[in-house]
C-alpha cells in the first residue's frame, strides 16, 4: 500500500495528465476522449475556458474545430461542466475581492479609536 502525504499529490498521482485551472483553483480539467476516438487535451480546454466569456462561445470553440457531428448525445455537456465551474470559481473569487475592497474603501479597521495620536 502507497502512502500520499497530500489529497494533491493522490489526485496527480491517479491522472497525472489533469491540469488544475489555477493556483489556487479546486477544478481539475482532465483529457476528453470523445465517441469518435479523438482526444481533447486538458490544455486545449482550459485554453478556450479563458479566451471565451460565454457557454456559449465555448461550445462554438469545439464545434468549429471538431465539427458538430463529433459530439455524441451528452459530451459537449461534459465540457460545459468544466467550463461552468472555472467560471463559478473565477466568479466567486472576484466577489471576495470586490468584499475585501469594499472594506478597505469603508475604513475597515483604520481610523478607530485606538489608533488616534494624541499629544497632549
Amino acid at each position: 500500500m502507497k502512502i500520499y502525504r497530500t489529497f494533491e499529490s493522490f489526485v496527480k498521482k491517479v491522472n497525472e495528465d489533469a491540469l488544475k485551472a489555477g493556483e489556487e483553483s479546486t477544478v481539475y480539467v482532465d483529457d476528453y476522449t470523445l465517441d469518435s476516438g479523438e482526444t481533447i487535451k486538458s490544455a486545449e480546454i482550459l485554453g478556450a475556458i479563458q479566451a471565451y466569456q460565454t457557454e456559449k462561445e465555448f461550445q462554438q470553440y469545439f464545434f468549429d474545430e471538431y465539427g458538430e457531428g463529433s459530439f455524441a448525445s451528452g459530451e459537449l455537456d461534459k465540457l460545459t461542466k468544466f467550463f461552468n465551474e472555472v467560471k463559478a470559481e473565477e466568479k466567486e473569487e472576484d466577489a471576495d475581492v470586490d468584499k475585501e475592497e469594499k472594506k478597505d474603501d469603508e475604513g475597515g479597521d483604520e481610523g478607530g479609536a485606538d489608533d488616534l495620536d494624541l499629544d497632549i
